[in-house]
């Protein structure tokens, strides 16, 4: 796969001598780091080799942990020279307290000058001002999480788009080269990379086309590339085909640089887009809830509890009878929530029997503008519910028999306003 210039494997080959010049110092780093769980000495090289092929001027790294690729790549910007800079984003500190001390040890003076490690939640990036001044970007996909797939496909590729760029995207294995078992070998099927929540340790993985992978966003990735007839790359693939058509490549990689950093196994995706050939289609980016008020809550049906102050914990029975009111309660947050911005209201329950409705009701108390049914379970759910602007707060809350002749409990531990 091959666009505007970039050929990974082409990288891999044309760099070799540049890789063997560097590979005291890319050993070096990779003992400094002491991570290669994480990143393989092969992945450092290939990943060397396409900084250098790319030549960017940025390179902007999404998740750091230990910092394998914040090492390789600000050696890669030492080398390119000129522009060239790095900028790590993440929330650990490992390689601030851990790994920083070791590197400073083995790197000459203005090694650090290029590069940018920010301790940062990646979600709360000021993206339009990190990508301002680029020309060519590098970035590489290394933070998990839905959150973090719609913060790069929604905020980030529109603003590189238009640029030369080269997303990686680092634990997608290709089933072509390193297939894996067609067996669920006693797995349940895979929910997401977090699914358990500590109940229990799942090692399923997704199989979406060629990729395999643990984390969630390969999903996101695979709807976005065919929403917009974007093919992901397979750098495996990549390996072995321009290997495969030259085998003396091969050979000439293994007795230049060696086999500890030589290998066509790559378990990494890439992807870029092309605008010139239509529009591009990029979700919204869902609104981050930033703050929390407690509420007051009171009850204005049933009658003899009119107006009643409530505290929490509360248990509420509902009737056997489809739809029925069992509670309505107006809600009232102790903050003042601004009415330029959306709020929801967060309730943490536990239900039994049931099912049981919850639901917010309009200003004239004519019709629901959001309900949701929650089902008996054996833990706390959570529940979230829009608050219209045109309602405003207090919002009027309601819980309600379902659709079925069935009785239900439940036991509302907590109730906050979130905007």
């Amino acid at each position: 796969m091959t666009a505007a210039g970039v050929d990974i494997a082409g990288f891999y080959y044309e760099q070799r001598h540049a890789l063997a010049e560097d590979a005291a110092t890319l050993h070096a780093l990779i003992g400094a780091v002491n991570a290669q769980y994480d990143l393989s000495p092969t992945q450092w090289a290939q990943w060397y080799t396409i900084a250098l092929g790319f030549r960017p001027d940025l390179i902007v790294e999404l998740g750091r942990a230990k910092g394998n690729s914040t090492a390789l790549f600000t050696q890669a910007a030492s080398r390119l020279g000129g522009s060239a800079r790095v900028v790590s984003l993440c929330n650990s500190t490992d390689w601030e307290h851990e790994t920083l001390p070791r590197v400073r040890a083995i790197v000459p003076p203005g090694w650090f000058d290029r590069l940018d490690a920010r301790i940062v939640d990646i979600l709360d990036v000021d993206y339009e001002k990190l990508f301002a001044d680029a020309g060519r970007v590098l970035l590489l996909w290394d933070a998990h999480g839905f959150e973090i797939a719609e913060t790069v496909l929604g905020r980030i590729l529109p603003l590189i788009a238009a640029r030369p760029h080269l997303v990686l995207m680092h634990d997608i294995t290709d089933n072509r080269y390193s297939p894996a078992s067609r067996s669920y070998e006693g797995q349940p099927i895979w929910k997401g990379s977090t699914w358990d929540r500590g109940v229990a340790k799942s090692l399923a993985r997704v199989n979406i086309g060629w990729m395999n992978a643990l984390q969630d966003q390969v999903v996101a990735i695979a709807d976005f590339a065919w929403r917009n007839s974007v093919e992901v790359g397979s750098a495996d693939h990549e390996y072995a085909q321009f290997f495969a058509a030259c085998p003396q490549r091969a050979d000439e990689m293994r007795r230049i640089v060696g086999d500890d950093v030589f290998s066509m196994p790559a378990e990494f995706a890439f992807l870029m887009l092309d605008p010139e050939r239509g529009p591009v289609h990029y979700p919204t980016v869902a609104r981050r809830l930033r703050y929390q008020s407690d509420v007051v809550v009171r009850d204005i049906h049933p009658r003899r509890w009119l107006r009643r102050r409530q505290t929490w914990p509360r248990t509420i029975e509902t009737a056997a009878v489809p739809w029925h009111y069992a509670v309505v309660m107006e809600c009232e947050s102790r903050d003042a929530v601004p009415v330029d911005v959306s709020a929801v209201l967060r309730l943490g329950v536990e239900v039994s029997n049931g099912p049981v409705g919850v639901g917010l009701l309009n200003s004239d108390q004519s019709k629901f503008i959001d309900s949701h049914r929650v089902l008996p379970a054996d833990r706390q759910q959570v529940v979230y519910l829009s608050v219209a602007r045109e309602s405003r707060i207090p919002a009027t809350l309601v819980v309600h028999a379902w659709d079925q002749p069935l009785a239900g409990r439940i036991r509302i531990q907590e109730v906050s306003f979130l905007w």
